[in-house]
């Protein structure tokens, strides 16, 4: 085998770009490492008792929106000192995502086409120190651990993904699918109960509650007309300027519900279950009307997986062409500043590709209730 297609090297290069990141962000300053001076201050004000959820621009940009047990998961990375903090928490989530995807059971061949395809939203995602790897590696292994029967296991991660971002919490729904126990959905609510209980390890009872009242109001506050690069942003700069937000995000919702319901009620969930992960993970992030280019690498690994168990028509390989020079490429430093300010970010492009592949996806799954897909899963 040669070099590059080791697994050894990719976790490698995955983890020197960690650690290349983290050091380049801590040389430029701290306007550069936002997002991760936000996630430290959150706890240095959880500490303190005071509300980790008001504007603190004296410290640092934009406002802490986690969940109060987030707080508790970060503390790792934010009690030591920052620079290492800075070099340990993008090499984790890169490493993390690493080995929750390489728990897929496709080829090597096609594990490696995706771990260096997908290393341009690898680079936007850890530029800005996110949670986003995370919430991929966390649903790929909540699937990956169904199919091993390693239930009590895969039953910690949509936990996980819901008190990192609570979308993410809809790796769940792999549960349902595959063979629901109550044994199993009696380890999902011991870890929701867990994790969602954790700040009362510093807290009490009247603090706690007024912690989560807190952040409560501060996703209400932030709910806006923001459309983000999702299917919202799309339809409003090409289609129609005064389309709502609530009503194409309802459109995301019932389709899923339906999808959903199909599949359970046919019982054919194996017959398509990497075609649904691909669908999920595109899902989470083209109906999010607060998606950022960061938050891409959902919605890419998404479009990977799919190409990498669909048919490869010739309308399948087209629409991968254009989701990797739109969505892959466009808004990395791969693509023109001038092409990337003056079309893509303008029209929400980004999403565009992935709302087609999505689409493919819908269509195949409604259509296949009843038959099989023949999943191919690389040569």
């Amino acid at each position: 085998m040669k070099f590059y297609k080791d697994s050894r090297f990719i976790v490698g290069l995955y983890t020197l770009i960690g650690l290349i990141a983290g050091i380049q962000r801590y040389i430029l300053g701290p306007d550069r490492y936002n997002n991760f001076v936000i996630f430290q201050h959150s706890i240095y004000h959880f500490f303190d008792h005071l509300n980790p959820y008001l504007d603190y621009s004296n410290e640092y940009s934009d406002v802490f929106l986690y969940n109060p047990s987030f707080i508790v998961l970060f503390m790792p990375f934010a009690l030591i000192p920052t620079l290492v903090g800075l070099i340990l928490w993008p090499t984790f989530t890169l490493v993390v995502y690493y080995f929750g995807v390489n728990t897929l059971p496709f080829s090597q061949q096609s594990k490696v086409f995706l771990f260096y395809l997908i290393i341009p939203e690898i680079l936007t995602s850890v530029a800005n120190l996110q949670t986003n790897p995370l919430i991929v590696a966390f649903t790929i292994l909540s699937v990956t651990l169904l199919e091993k029967e390693a239930y009590q296991k895969a039953a910690i991660f949509p936990s996980l993904n819901f008190f990192i971002k609570g979308y993410g919490a809809v790796a769940g729904a792999f549960f349902l699918l595959k063979n629901p126990r109550i044994k199993t959905f009696a380890y999902l609510g011991l870890f929701f109960l867990l994790l969602g209980a954790s700040p009362l390890l510093f807290y009490s009872w009247s603090e706690f509650v007024t912690l989560y009242e807190q952040w409560f109001v501060s996703l209400k506050e932030d709910y806006s007309i923001n459309t983000g690069l999702s299917a919202m942003g799309v339809i409003k700069s090409l289609l129609c300027e005064d389309a709502s937000i609530p009503m194409i995000q309802m459109v995301g919702i019932v389709s899923f519900l339906v999808t959903f319901t199909l599949l359970l009620y046919r019982k054919n969930y194996d017959l398509v279950k990497f075609h649904f992960l691909a669908y999920v993970l595109l899902w989470m992030v083209i109906f999010n009307q607060a998606a950022e280019s960061p938050t891409y690498i959902i919605a890419s690994t998404g479009g990977f997986i799919w190409y990498l168990t669909s048919h490869k028509t010739w309308l399948d390989k087209a629409l991968f062409m254009l989701f990797f020079l739109m969505t892959v490429l466009a808004t990395s430093d791969f693509c023109p500043n001038y092409i990337r300010n003056t079309f893509v970010n303008p029209y929400s492009l980004k999403a565009l590709p992935c709302m087609l592949i999505w689409l493919r996806i819908q269509w195949d799954l409604l259509r296949t209730t009843t038959q099989s897909l023949d999943v191919i899963y690389g040569e």
